[in-house]
């Protein structure tokens, strides 16, 4: 199968873009194929909900695209999940939210997750995103927040994996979780050995969106058209061309 990773944040490198892609196809099946792009139009970053507006009419125009171009599934490389119930009332094709799928999965794990996110002042959007992902808010331990040297989670793997293991730990020992989940798309590929650090299971978004479109592919599901109807028929445009 082919899937199509939409990255909402602006102007990545193509050499940034293949590093990415390649640390997905390690964790995915053999035949699949890996494509990520990201946003050239809005130039944001997805750090608020006003960046998820910005953002959402290029996220909705590339999940468009992908469709046209053969692609079997769309998965939006976000925990915040921008636009996806706008991308799935235009397309067919699943459209799977890295934030959703991880969310799932750590409510399969135990019955309590905390969260690990990248900034104090994005904890109240992160609680209100298990809502949205369809997991009882309760079963929501909390979310901590970790403070980056430089603000880069990758430009110091091993001093963001030792402060997410200390985070990790308070809520584990404080919060009482049960699972942990990689509260930035930032932190993908740090969660194996977090795992191992904390002697819990850890959940990264990334591994778990691409997993659950292979899923999606292998049983031909996609989202029902009774949820997510199609747009009614009329001409739109933006600012960078029509929709």
């Amino acid at each position: 199968m082919r899937i199509k990773v939409i990255n909402p944040d602006y102007g990545m490198t193509a050499e940034t873009l293949r590093s990415r892609e390649r640390m997905l196809a390690a964790i995915a099946r053999p035949d699949t194929v890996i494509s990520m792009d990201c946003l050239t139009d809005s130039r944001v970053e997805i750090d608020s909900a006003l960046d998820v507006v910005l953002a959402g009419a290029e996220i909705v125009k590339r999940a468009s695209q992908a469709e046209k171009e053969g692609y079997d599934a769309v998965v939006l490389y976000c925990l915040s999940d921008p636009a996806i119930v706008a991308c799935r009332e235009v397309v067919r094709i699943p459209v799977i939210g890295a934030g959703q799928a991880s969310m799932l999965v750590a409510s399969m794990l135990g019955y309590r997750f905390s969260i690990l996110t990248t900034s104090f002042q994005r904890i109240p959007e992160k609680e209100e995103s298990v809502r949205y992902s369809g997991v009882d808010p309760s079963r929501l331990a909390s979310v901590r927040s970790i403070a980056i040297p430089g603000g880069d989670p990758r430009k110091d793997i091993p001093t963001t994996v030792r402060l997410l293991v200390e985070a990790g730990r308070e809520c584990l020992e404080k919060d009482r979780a049960h699972v942990l989940v990689l509260g930035c798309l930032s932190f993908a590929g740090m969660g194996q050995e977090l795992s191992e650090l904390t002697g819990a299971p850890v959940v990264d978004p990334a591994f778990a969106a691409i997993n659950m479109a292979e899923l999606f592919h292998s049983q031909h599901l996609s989202h029902s058209r009774i949820a997510y109807p199609a747009p009614p028929a009329r001409e739109r445009s933006w600012s960078h061309g029509e929709l």
